[in-house]
């Protein structure tokens, strides 16, 4: 195969597993209705809360919750660096940090889930982390045809293996 039907192929499975991405991080964020609307803007309030709390279920509940949110945006923070033109981290995570905002008020106004600063912090660091690998990555590759490998590849791998986790902590 040429190098360039080789590099749109993996230009189409990065699309198609930052769809699924999107799919599955929509069904991941607006599951659940709430019969009421829910509102903090004081940031770390319910991460203090949760993990300073003595009760084990709710501990264990509660860094469920905080890993899930970082991990769960890990991906975004990798995707806005790769389909950026300019390859920064932080304009990547601030990219990151309004979509979750914007996640965090159609939630609170739909109630469709509870609006949290601490979510929107948990996720921009998601995302941070998420630009920062790929940030290492590209200084690392030759081009960025291998740096689309690598993601189009080891994306669905990682993420494979972080939901793994989630799912035999959670049990």
């Amino acid at each position: 195969m040429k190098r360039n039907q080789r590099s749109r192929l993996y230009d189409m499975l990065l699309y198609v597993v930052f769809a699924f991405y999107i799919v599955f991080l929509g069904f991941a964020l607006f599951r659940t209705h709430h019969s009421t609307r829910s509102l903090n803007l004081i940031p770390f309030q319910s991460i203090t809360a949760y993990l300073a709390g003595g009760d084990r279920i709710l501990y264990a509940f509660a860094l469920s919750n905080v890993l899930g949110n970082i991990a769960l945006f890990i991906p975004l923070g990798v995707y806005i660096f790769l389909f950026r033109r300019e390859k920064k981290v932080l304009p990547c995570t601030l990219w990151v940090v309004l979509v979750s905002l914007s996640v965090e008020i159609v939630q609170y106004v739909s109630k469709m889930g509870i609006g949290d600063i601490d979510d929107v912090i948990l996720n921009g660091l998601g995302g941070f982390i998420g630009a920062v690998i790929c940030k290492l990555v590209w200084n690392g590759c030759r081009d960025a045809d291998q740096l689309r490998r690598v993601v189009a590849i080891g994306a669905p791998v990682g993420a494979a293996v972080c939901f793994g986790i989630l799912f035999l902590y959670n049990r």
